[in-house]
């Protein structure tokens, strides 16, 4: 995938004045790790289509890239990939500064 520039310090100031991005991503990361677990498609498909549409604007440009892949075999009626997946739960604990063991 083509690495896209990320936003400005001035962009961000604009786009999460209080930083509240960050935490969705933690309340995301979060959910998906338990949509995974309890097959409610349609929670899944809303959350990582939220995730495509916005990581990249707020600077997690590879959360943004595996989320895109995810959300676009979604919408050609394929199934989520489980290695994408784990790929975009580690890319998201990374964003987050998390270990890869956290929950």
């Amino acid at each position: 995938m083509a690495h896209r520039p990320g936003p400005s310090a001035a962009d961000l100031k604009l786009l999460d004045p209080d930083g509240n991005f960050r935490d969705r991503l933690e309340a995301d990361r979060q959910a998906l790790a338990e949509l995974s677990d309890s097959g409610d498609m349609d929670a899944f498909k809303r959350l990582v289509h939220g995730l495509a549409g916005a990581a990249g604007t707020f600077g997690y440009g590879e959360v943004g890239d595996i989320a895109i892949e995810i959300d676009e075999a979604l919408a050609a009626g394929r199934r989520a990939d489980p290695s994408a997946m784990a790929r975009l739960l580690a890319a998201l604990e990374q964003a987050l500064g998390k270990s890869k063991k956290s929950a």
